[in-house]
């Protein structure tokens, strides 16, 4: 799909995002609520303005966050993120018009970074790179049982910390990915929301995955028969990813149900907030089974 060039009527909206930029990627960052949106507002005005714009906001957000931390390492986080989903995402859309490969593209850039952090942060402490998690996925259990009413002190008495520990180590691959995707996706969605145009008209209800992505999932799931083996855990770290754009599809095919009904406002939010918190498991079959029965084509037969 190809994207249209974004168009921001002057109003209340234009004003906010005009100045918000410059300061609410900071604040939002520093609250563990509104983390995950921090990026938008740079979203937001690189998806009308020039790049060097961009690139002065960004630095303002990054010389606020250290004035409030004073915390080198967590400056250099915020700025990673919001450089790359804030700036670098909505620019390669605006370029390229190419949505689906402007986040592929991204993506493979923001994990190349991690893991570029991640051997940098392992060679300082003279450690291998998963012996470095390890470490660090040690230290953090340790600091979280010390917590008052910690629920992780609760699954380490039941399950062993070394048990809890190397689930943790096993599965943190895919829940890094999975949280930059979800990253992405939930500013792309808002951004398109604030942004008339930025997106094609009926992006939402109409994406699908590509169909050759359904070996690399069956494939994946395969490997599950590898208990304990390092090939059971690359297939669930695997699996875990994959399924994930499924779930993407199933809401896709949920929102073209919506469309259809012209079921909007708080309903279609209640209706979305149940799919994705309730029965996620039954959205996710959705997206993957779209693949064969095509329900978005038999509901508009209908």
């Amino acid at each position: 799909m190809q994207a249209t060039n974004p168009t921001l009527q002057k109003g209340a909206i234009w004003y906010i995002a005009s100045i918000a930029p410059f300061f609410l990627p900071a604040v939002s960052f520093e609250s563990a609520l509104f983390a995950i949106l921090s990026p938008l507002p740079l979203f937001l005005l690189t998806a009308k303005n020039r790049l060097a714009v961009s690139l002065l906001a960004l630095a303002t957000n990054g010389a606020l966050v250290y004035t409030m931390t004073a915390n080198k390492h967590e400056t250099l986080v915020a700025l990673s993120l919001w450089s790359l989903i804030g700036i670098l995402f909505p620019f390669f859309i605006r370029k390229s018009g190419r949505i689906k490969t402007s986040f592929l593209a991204t993506l493979a850039i923001t994990l190349a970074l991690v893991f570029g952090t991640l051997v940098h942060f392992a060679r300082e402490a003279g450690l291998e790179p998963v012996a470095y998690v390890k470490s660090e996925v040690s230290l953090g259990i340790d600091r979280m049982v010390t917590l008052p009413d910690s629920p992780i002190k609760q699954i380490v008495e039941e399950q062993g910390k070394e048990t809890f520990q190397k689930q943790l180590v096993t599965e943190l691959p895919s829940g890094v990915v999975i949280g930059l995707i979800i990253t992405f996706w939930i500013n792309l969605l808002f951004a398109s929301r604030l942004v008339p145009g930025f997106l094609p008209e009926g992006f939402w209800s109409n994406y699908q995955n590509p169909e050759w992505l359904v070996w690399p999932t069956l494939a994946c799931a395969a490997l599950f028969s590898f208990t304990d083996h390092a090939l059971y855990y690359i297939g669930l770290n695997g699996f875990k990813i994959l399924i994930l754009f499924y779930g993407f599809q199933g809401l896709s095919v949920l929102s073209h149900l919506l469309n259809r009904y012209k079921i909007l406002g708080l309903g279609r939010a209640l209706i979305f907030s149940l799919a994705v918190f309730v029965v996620m498991p039954i959205v996710l079959s959705l997206g993957f089974f779209d693949l064969w029965f095509d329900f978005r084509k038999k509901l508009s037969q209908q």
